[in-house]
Order: structure tokens, then C-alpha cells, then sequence
């Protein structure tokens, strides 16, 4: 795993790299997909092994970046972080409580230091006290914190998806290290296309175009609960709208500028089309 002072070295290919690595070296961290560019993320220094991608891929390199650990991520502190009222630790802790979960977060967000994951889990562990939630959609899953902290917690089955390779990667080398395989599934793909059976409640920690765009799809299966997060103040009174139009109250919210959260619960009048 990587330690704050851990190097980190990023490649940016511009082009679809997914399914064309042959024979990366060890020091090979994961590919990040994003907008039709590609990230290699290594431990060590690859410029041979990247120019030599670049010439058998035809794909242009471009830019990039060498960097201490610390300066792209948080990590999970060593002596653990709570949340949701859930102890995190890194997987290296010597003695871990029987309860905590081991997360290592390697280059992908969701390390727990963000504001969003911790509102997200704050309003879940309430909403979770109030009702039991035995079903939970994870869009844009990351590390996978959130479902975890949901299994931990006593939800019976969390369905995580994320259209980052990476991101699904580093999810399932942490559902499968908690040994939580019979409760989470990770999925690759994007968001809208899991939303097509009732969950209890739903986790939308995404973009807000992402997330519009979700919420105004043609055919979206009402959902008892949303968290939502990932948005500034603005672009959450759009979505929180667009909830309420479609029968929905919204319960609860808080912003940590420039980050807003809320809790939308589908109304007993029913969903609206």
C-alpha cells in the first residue's frame, strides 16, 4: 500500500488504454479512465515502459506528473478514522479491532477525509437508526467506502458501481479484504444504468451532470431514499426540484461550503413520472 511520503507517478495518455496493457511492470499501480483519457499510475519511475505503450498503441502521450502520496490524497490516518460510527484502518494496522473495516484507498477517492463521504455516512448512520435499510445502491462507489461502511452496519446486500476501472479494482480488493463478497457487488459501468429496480436508499456522491442527468432519465425506478452529495449549493436546489417534482421530500440537508448534502425520502403519495 502507500504511505504519505510514498512517490506516485502518473502518465496521461490521450486515448482508451483499457484492454491493451501487456505485461506492465510491478511497480504498475492501476489505469484510470476518464473522458476518453487514460492515467497509468505507477510506484516508480516507467518512462521507458510508457514510450514503448505509446508506440505499440499508437496512442499520444502526454503530460506527466511525479508526486508525493500526500499531495494527491489524505489516506487513512494510522490510528484509524470514524466514521458513520464505523473504525477505518489501514490494512497494514497490526491489531485491528474484530469490528473495524481495512480500507487502502491506493490513488482513488474515497480515503473517508472528504466532507461528502463523511455527510453521506453521518446521514446515513441517522436515517439507519430510524429504519431498517436492507438494500443500498452505491453510484460511483470509488474505494467502495460507502457500501462498506453500509454492510458493516447491517445491510444485507449494496450494489456498487463506478465507471473507473481503477476505481472498481480498488472496491473489490476491499469488499473482498473485509471478507464482504456474499453482501457487496462492484460493478464497472455507469451510474444510469442501475437504476432499474427499488433500492432502500441510494448513495449519489457524483458530478452534478451526472447526477441530473440520472434523475431526469426516462423510466428511473422510484427509490425509496437518495443521499446526495457532490454538488455545490446551486446545483443541489436543481436536483432537490427536480425530487420534488417527482414526489419526493426533502428531510434533511447541510452544506460544508463549497460542498452541499441532502436526504430526498420518496412521499407516501408515490412516485410521479
Amino acid at each position: 500500500m502507500l504511505y504519505p511520503e510514498s512517490p506516485i507517478f502518473i502518465y496521461e495518455f490521450e486515448g482508451e488504454l483499457e484492454g491493451r496493457l501487456h505485461n506492465p511492470p510491478s511497480a504498475f499501480l492501476g489505469l484510470w479512465n476518464e473522458e476518453g483519457f487514460s492515467y497509468l499510475f505507477f510506484a516508480s519511475k516507467e518512462d521507458v515502459y510508457v514510450s514503448e505503450l505509446s508506440r505499440a498503441t499508437g496512442i499520444r502521450l502526454g503530460a506527466s506528473h511525479e508526486m508525493a502520496y500526500r499531495d494527491w490524497q489524505t489516506g487513512v490516518p494510522r490510528e484509524g478514522i470514524s466514521l458513520g460510527g464505523v473504525l477505518i484502518v489501514r490494512p497494514d494496522n497490526p491489531n485491528p479491532p474484530a469490528d473495524a473495516l481495512l480500507l487502502d484507498p491506493s490513488v482513488v477517492f474515497g480515503d473517508g477525509d472528504h466532507p461528502t463521504t463523511k455527510a453521506c455516512l453521518e446521514y446515513f448512520r441517522a436515517i439507519n437508526g430510524e429504519v431498517h435499510i436492507d438494500t443500498v445502491l452505491d453510484l460511483g462507489t470509488g474505494t467502495g467506502i460507502l457500501g462498506l461502511v453500509a454492510a458493516r452496519l447491517g445491510v444485507r446486500r449494496v450494489l456498487a458501481v463506478d465507471r473507473n476501472i481503477l476505481a472498481v479494482q480498488t472496491a473489490k480488493e476491499n469488499v473482498k479484504r473485509n471478507s464482504l463478497d456474499d453482501v457487496i457487488t462492484v460493478f464497472l459501468g455507469e451510474a444510469r444504468h442501475y437504476v432499474h429496480e427499488p433500492f432502500d436508499l441510494v448513495f449519489a456522491n457524483l458530478p452534478f451532470s451526472i447526477l441530473r442527468d440520472i434523475l431526469t432519465a426516462r423510466g428511473l425506478v422510484p427509490q425509496r431514499r437518495w443521499i446526495v452529495s457532490g454538488v455545490d449549493e446551486r446545483q443541489a436546489r436543481v436536483l432537490q426540484d427536480i425530487l420534488l417534482e417527482a414526489g419526493y421530500a426533502i428531510v434533511k440537508e447541510r452544506f460544508d461550503r463549497p460542498w452541499a448534502t441532502f436526504v430526498a425520502v420518496l412521499s407516501p403519495l408515490g412516485y410521479r413520472t
